[in-house]
């Protein structure tokens, strides 16, 4: 019978979706991924491992993706401030007009 893990399909493992490529490779010994957490030990250490293989399929952003990230954050922070701003001169004059 096979393992829930063996059945599911997961996108990343396959390479779909630009998911990071080929298959990663299968330690025998632990039943997981390579360079995964291992069977028995400290279960800190394993958490580590796991956190450390985890970083590694990372697909980090090169600096283009990030200036054009930061510039679309930042071109969306003017805007906003502007229609606060001038939701707030709207409301003080009513305000004002009120009082």
């Amino acid at each position: 019978m096979a393992s829930l893990e063996e059945c599911v399909d997961d996108p990343l493992e396959d390479g779909v979706e630009g998911g990071g490529g080929p298959p990663r490779p299968v330690d025998q010994d632990s039943g997981g991924a390579a360079g995964g957490p291992k069977a028995g030990g400290n279960r800190f250490i394993n958490f580590l491992r796991a956190c450390w293989a985890e970083l590694q399929r990372v697909q980090w952003p090169d600096r283009r993706q990030v200036t054009q990230g930061t510039a679309v954050v930042l071109g969306f922070v003017v805007v906003a401030g502007a229609y606060l701003g001038a939701a707030d001169a709207v409301a003080q004059v009513i305000i004002d007009a009120i009082l």
